[in-house]
Parts: C-alpha cells; structure tokens; sequence
C-alpha cells in the first residue's frame, strides 16, 4: 500500500491543507496518507485553537488516514528540531515512500540542492551567524546572510521563505522516503491559517480571551517559582533571556505585554513565544537534546487502521508505537521523558481552555476512530 507522509498543526485545518493533501495523492499515486501533527502547543509556542484530538479528528474527517503527534519537545522549536522529530518519525514507520510538503518553491531540486549546501556548510554558517546576531540581526536572518556568504549562488528565497525553510530542514533528514513539493497557490498556508484562525476568534470571544488570560498566568507563575540559573536552562534561552523574563515579568499583565518587552531584531517575536511555553513545561537543552521519536496515534480511518495492521504485521516499525499510555507508558524507558512532556502540555493546555483534566486527560482519552 503506497503511502505519503504529511507534517502539519492543522490549526485549525484549512483549505490549504486539503488542496496540498490532494495534490500530493494524485501526484504520487497513494493510497494512505499519515500525518505527523503538532499536539496541544504549535511551533509558535502559542496553544492550539482546539485540543490535539479534536483537531487530528477534523483531519481524519477531511482525508488524512492517520494522525500521530509529534511530541512537544520537537513541535514546539525551531523549523531544525521541528523537522528532525516530525521526519523521524515518518522514517520510523518504515514503510511510507514519500514526504509531500508546501513550499513558496516548488522546485524540490532546488531545495534539494540548497539543502545539500547548508549541511556541508553547517558549522561555517553558525560561525558567521553568530557573529551578525551581535549586529542585532534575528537568528533565521543571521544564518540566511551567512549561507549567501558562503554559496552567493544561492536564491535568497529559498531560504528566506518560512516554508522553504522548513523544506530545506526536511531535506536534511531524510533517508528513504521521497520528498515531493507542492507550491502554494494565492495566500500562504500561514496567512489562510491566521485567518481562520481570527474568524474563530470573532466568533468566541470570550472562550480566547480566557485561554489569553489562563496562559499568561501559569507562564507568570514558572517564571516568579524560578531563578535565573534555571530560566538560562530554558532551551530557547540563553543570551541573558531567561534574566530579562525575571525581570520584566512584574511590569506586564498579559503575554502580548511581555513579548513587546523582550522582543527585538535578534529576538524574534516567535522565539520569545516559544521560549515562554518552554518554561511552562520546562523543556530545557537536555531535554530537547535527549528526546527520542515514537509514534503515538491520535486518530485513523478504515484505510489507516488497515495501513497500521500492516506495519505492525511486516515489523517495519522502528520505533515504540503508543496506543494507550497506560498500558505502555512503562515499556519504552527511553521515551519517558519526552512522553512526560507531552503528558503534561496536555494538562496545561486543558486547564488553559477548561477542559476537565480528567475527561482529557492522556491517561483517559483514546484514538479516534473513522469509519
């Protein structure tokens, strides 16, 4: 059975979603499609509109056939360690053939191509890039400027544009699947999903303006319960970051208060948005750097469940698959770090959206199941 992987946050799922889900199946002639989705806390490091099991429902409903998370320590990080966990764990099915991804590109050997320069160049580009971030240049414009130094051949777009970026990382880690591009078409995934996303903002105020408040409170108070040292450790600190969140976090009252503060030219507002959802949950550099890919299922179809009786059947799997947390929480100690950090994003995020910690809990909830 021909399969593709997808890897997305579905937040909420969109036109573009389904427009790139439709093309990659045509293009590759597959038959399943499984889908690497972000859980509760997306890689801006904001929550999720809706929970992770809603939203890999909504995806199953509109045509993926199966939906894993791609835990938090990796979803919520840079496009480098994002890709990395989100492409292994494709890799660990052991038996998708192709990657199909967005791209402002659309010309995967170009991507291929500039992929292949940025890995040869890798410890020379960070060189550079560290010192144009002492110039006040954000760190994704630093390391772009530094690749052109080295390879001037490059075309700046491809590694200027977000998803191009992020195809570049794919690239990188790739070892038996076969990437396949689709070039978007009129406004950008991101846009389309900014979009919804202030539509359903319109529509429930009162619901985001809660989630708004409850998340700025539990950040506050990881933030006031922790002492400089441990705010350093923070994996998107460093540089004197997890200083100034002390010392700023008294003057504001909300998080969109707290981010103007901190946020300059060499600190993006996106990394100091993740930074705060990684002390919430305390991911630091070890954890981060230790974390290991598992697949855990949040929802399938007919197609899928066949496709995952398969796998299992052919012992292509790589990696530990979780069903139900319960049961196999235990059984894989070299994941349990990485699971516990999901474990308890989900927590937070149900007490930032009400959600009762029980009903929702991991230890509760189970896949769910299309037919």
């Amino acid at each position: 059975m021909k399969a593709i992987g997808i890897i997305g946050e579905y937040n909420p799922f969109h036109n573009g979603h389904a427009y790139l889900l439709e093309k990659a199946m045509k293009m590759t002639e597959a038959k399943v499609c499984v889908s690497v989705m972000s859980g509760d806390f997306t890689q801006r490091g904001t929550p999720a509109v809706y929970d992770k099991w809603d939203r890999a429902q909504t995806a199953v409903q509109n045509g993926i056939n199966v939906v894993c998370e791609l835990p938090t320590v990796f979803a919520c990080n840079s496009a480098e360690y994002f890709a990395r966990g989100a492409v292994r764990i494709l890799e660990g099915f052991g038996c998708i053939d192709y990657l199909a991804f967005g791209s402002e590109s659309g010309d995967v050997d170009a991507l291929r191509n500039a992929s292949r320069i940025m890995v040869r160049n890798e410890v020379y580009i960070e060189q550079i890039a560290k010192e144009l971030l002492k110039h006040g240049n954000s760190y994704p414009k630093a390391r772009a400027m530094a690749a052109r130094q080295l390879a001037p051949e490059l075309d700046e777009a491809l590694i200027r544009e977000p998803n191009n970026i992020l195809a570049i990382e794919y690239l990188k880690h790739i070892k038996n699947m076969r990437p396949v591009t689709i070039k978007r078409r009129g406004d950008s995934y991101h846009e389309s999903g900014a979009k919804q996303r202030e539509i359903l903002t319109e529509q429930d105020p009162d619901r985001f303006e809660h989630m708004d408040q409850a998340y700025f409170s539990l950040v506050s108070a990881r933030i006031l319960q922790s002492d400089n040292e441990q705010l350093e450790e923070i994996f998107s600190a460093g540089e004197g970051l997890g200083n100034k969140l002390k010392n700023e976090i008294r003057y504001v009252s909300s998080t969109e208060q707290l981010i103007q503060r901190i946020k300059s030219k060499a600190y993006t507002r996106t990394r100091i948005s993740r930074l705060l959802t990684q002390v919430l949950l305390g991911i630091t550099e070890d954890t981060v750097r230790n974390a290991k890919p598992y697949i855990r299922l949040l929802a399938l179809d007919d197609v899928g469940a066949k496709f995952i009786k398969e796998m299992k059947k052919n012992d292509s799997c790589t990696i530990p698959v979780i069903t139900n947390i319960n049961r196999e929480k235990d059984d894989y100690p070299e994941i349990a770090t990485t699971l516990a950090t999901d474990i308890l994003a989900s927590d937070m995020y149900n007490i930032i959206t009400r959600n009762d910690l029980y009903d929702y809990s991991d230890y509760i909830k189970a896949p769910f199941i299309g037919i």
